[in-house]
């Protein structure tokens, strides 16, 4: 039951999120299912005065001159609608992106991602995607149920019984059609843990390819990741086939609808008592009910699969400890990307940093009782402790698994310290992983972390060009000549992990130059 209660409160945030813009969606929703109920009811009294059965003060070119003036409102409305569904759908999608990479920023680089990073890209693109349809597809529901009671009452004011007669089997045959939907659902779940199993394969290769290289593993790589195709292959196609058999079903309730009112409905013409006109609007209305019956069904199903990606986000980006920050509301920009940074002064950005009061150069740094365990495991580093001061170099030597590697990212902050204490120059760092970023520190880890990217933004790091002396940052480092030989000099395109540089002659470390 709590866990119903988080969901709902999860959905009702978001739809508070923009709560005027969703308002506005909402109100147009309602005049967008009312128009098709006044387009019937012209439709109707256009056939009727055709064949002399309506006493409608309107005249056939006036009846026409109505339903393009309505046409042209309906096609205007529409536009808007959709350009603002498309905002509102943008903020939710982002909000949610954003707070989920900011949750794995904030973690300790060890603990940031617990699974497969082919499995965080899945949510960050299905489950995020799942939830801003559900939001977005909520107004849809209210103006079609509009829609659709407005025509009943309407049918049934002309002929209750062909009414009766014509939509109870097409109820039916819909809700029928729907109980298959629980098998969609599980499909669809198939699917997508098989596409998360084959994006983490490819994951999984691009981040060691150049051991799957320097192993000759290339050969059994490929065919696991062709069985794990495979396997996908016939999950997507399993899925395919009973939702377009479904599809065709609801495809085909108006055209059988249609042929009862034809059935119904065929003694009634010929002796005056269910005229032309009132033959187009059952037929007009017709399509607009099944629609209604069916959006709805499909909204329960997806609604219940949109609480499966909710929980999905927060086991793949370990959020289950505050679920509250995947909606927490923050202000997004689409406009001018400037203004997200707030606190820029004169056009140059002002960056606050935690432990703000310590002095930047260093003169002594101290590590006292430094020690970080593995989760479950013995191994680690224990009670570290040395003093580094100004101008001295010091080695950290030990066998491969001693814990030189823990050792730095655990006083760097890339892993979270079970115990310890760090001090520059003398006073305490509170914060290690916000206080030692550049320009404080520098850290080449044993792995590349090249982004697939072109070089000179490998170089940036999302800094702004003019606000660095690339040229400098370039000569220091010694990238010159290598630089002048890339077919394409700083717009080199690098491959992840720098697998499209093998024939360049500076390693991944020379880009990782202090700006």
């Amino acid at each position: 039951m709590e866990q119903n209660v988080r969901e709902s409160q999860f959905l009702w945030s978001l739809i508070k999120y923009k709560p005027i813009l969703y308002t506005v969606i909402i109100l147009m929703e309602f005049v967008i299912g009312s128009i098709p109920i006044i387009e019937g009811i012209l439709i109707k009294e256009f056939f009727d005065v055709i064949g002399g059965k309506s006493t409608s003060i309107f005249g056939v070119y006036e009846l026409i001159g109505l339903m393009g003036v309505v046409a042209c409102v309906h096609i205007f409305i529409m536009w808007v609608y959709f350009s603002k569904t498309a905002t509102h759908g943008f903020y939710i999608n982002t909000l949610l992106k954003r707070n989920m990479l900011s949750s794995i920023l904030k973690k300790h680089g060890g603990k940031a991602i617990e699974t497969p990073v082919g499995e965080v890209l899945n949510s960050f693109r299905d489950d995020v995607s799942q939830i801003g349809t559900c939001i977005s597809w909520l107004p849809t529901i209210i103006g079609q149920s509009i829609r659709a009671l407005g025509a009943i009452v309407i049918l049934f004011l002309i002929d209750d019984k062909i009414t009766v007669f014509v939509f109870i089997p097409l109820v039916i045959v819909i809700l029928l059609a729907q109980k298959s939907e629980k098998n969609i659902e599980k499909n669809r779940e198939e699917g997508r843990k098989a596409t998360g199993t084959v994006n983490a394969a490819i994951g999984e290769i691009f981040e060691s390819i150049l051991l799957i290289k320097s192993s000759g593993a290339k050969k059994d790589i490929m065919l696991n990741l062709s069985e794990l195709n495979q396997r996908r292959h016939k999950a997507m196609i399993k899925d395919s086939m009973l939702t377009q058999l479904i599809d065709s079903i609801y495809n085909n309730v108006s055209n059988i609808g249609t042929g009862v009112i034809l059935l119904l409905c065929a003694s009634s013409i010929s002796t005056g008592k269910f005229t032309v006109g009132d033959f187009s609007i059952f037929v007009y209305y017709l399509v607009f009910i099944t629609d209604s019956i069916e959006s709805l069904g499909n909204f329960i199903v997806y609604f219940k699969q949109t609480k499966v990606g909710y929980r999905n986000i927060l086991n793949q980006v370990s959020m289950r400890e505050a679920p509250e920050n995947l909606v927490t509301h923050k202000e997004i920009f689409l406009k001018n990307n400037q203004e997200y940074f707030s606190n820029e002064k004169d056009g140059q950005r002002q960056v606050t940093r935690y432990d703000e009061g310590l002095e930047k150069d260093l003169r002594v740094l101290e590590v006292k009782g430094l020690t970080y365990l593995y989760s479950g495991l013995e191994t680690g580093i224990k009670n570290i402790n040395f003093t580094l001061k100004k101008g001295e170099i010091l080695v950290i030597c030990g066998r491969t698994g001693s814990g030189k590697s823990t050792l730095i990212k655990s006083l760097i902050g890339l892993l979270p310290m079970d115990s310890g204490e760090v001090y520059w120059n003398g006073e305490q760092v509170n914060d290690v992983k916000h206080f030692f970023s550049p320009p404080i520190s520098a850290y080449n880890a044993q792995v590349p972390n090249l982004f697939s990217d072109t070089v000179k933004n490998n170089i940036l790091l999302g800094l702004r060009e003019e606000e660095v002396d690339l040229e400098a940052a370039i000569k220091s480092a010694v990238l010159e000549k290598d630089i002048a030989k890339l077919e394409n000099g700083l717009d080199t395109m690098i491959g992840s992990k720098g697998t499209k540089l093998q024939g360049a002659k500076f390693k991944e470390s020379q880009l990782r130059v202090r700006l």
